[in-house]
């Protein structure tokens, strides 16, 4: 059973890529599309994918070393709502734990794959990810195409956890409203990439540093780019209940101020990644941004 998502087709000599011994399967001659439809999803769709751009947990030969996308069920199924998923710590990686997908059943023939690739990509809705300031959430889209080109249009609900790093000093490149603006802009093209995305769910849990921008600035630098998306029509957006004032907001959950069908949501987060968000640490990384933006201090590297 592989721990990756498919992007393969089966190979053609195999007896079961017939046409004719299709019709002889019971699953094929007997069944009406719509029960097999049923069978690929109580098999393989309906859960909460966690993808990982990670190591092999296991192996550490050389090719184990080697990073590449994993997966793994995740423990929460997709009706709980995203921020008790984004609150609290994740262990669908761990070896005792780890679930993932049989996916065995569309590499028994042609027509399996063709009918239960849509499902698979469809029904589930994945999960990532992105903790510290080594890699944007724009890089895991891109990288995550590049590995799935030929299903990657085919997700239609997609959730995002993006982490800034509170201690790295340099985390104000990758924050949207200082220097991140391009890795922001770059992550939104890359979701509008996607002709089937109706669904969307994204937590941003910064630090807490100095404002800039007026509430309407930062209001349209955050939900502005949502309307890129042609086809969505759930999104929720989290981000820490330290910004509401800044965003002229209330510390509850309401409907995001973008005109068109959809019910798209801002909600605040009390807490960073299952722990209490504290006080003197969210001041002390703001007054160490504050230092770090005096004039004579250089900008972080590479900008």
């Amino acid at each position: 059973m592989s721990d990756q998502i498919p992007d393969t087709e089966p190979h053609p000599g195999t007896l079961a890529s017939c046409p004719l011994n299709q019709l002889e399967s019971p699953l094929f001659g007997k069944l009406p599309a719509e029960l097999r439809a049923a069978i690929y999803t109580e098999i393989f769709g309906g859960e909460r994918i966690h993808l990982s751009f990670t190591t092999h947990p296991i192996r550490a030969d050389r090719v184990g070393l080697r990073k590449r996308w994993r997966h793994a069920i995740c423990e929460q199924s997709p009706i709980v709502p995203f921020r008790d998923v984004t609150a609290r710590q994740h262990h669908c990686f761990l070896a005792s734990r780890r679930r993932v997908l049989d996916i065995n059943l569309v590499f028994t023939c042609q027509r399996a794959l063709e009918e239960g690739i849509p499902i698979l990509y469809q029904s589930n809705t994945f999960h990532i990810v992105n903790i510290g300031t080594e890699r944007l959430p724009s890089d895991d889209l891109r990288s995550l195409q590049v590995k799935i080109p030929k299903n990657w249009g085919l997700i239609r609900s997609l959730e995002f956890k993006w982490e800034v790093n509170i201690f790295d000093r340099n985390h104000p490149s990758f924050v949207p409203h200082h220097w991140g603006r391009d890795g922001y802009e770059a992550f939104w093209d890359g979701l509008a990439d996607m002709p089937l995305l109706s669904q969307l769910r994204i937590s941003i849990i910064m630090p807490q540093i100095l404002m800039l921008t007026s509430p309407f600035e930062l209001q349209k630098l955050y939900f502005e780019p949502i309307k890129r998306l042609k086809h969505l029509r759930t999104c929720e957006v989290i981000l820490p209940i330290s910004y509401s004032s800044h965003f002229g907001m209330s510390p509850e959950d309401q409907r995001l101020p973008i005109d068109g069908d959809g019910d798209y949501r801002i909600s605040w987060a009390t807490v960073d990644d299952g722990r209490p968000l504290a006080a003197e640490a969210t001041t002390s990384a703001s007054l160490q941004l504050l230092r770090a933006l005096t004039p004579s201090r250089a900008q972080p590297r590479g900008w």
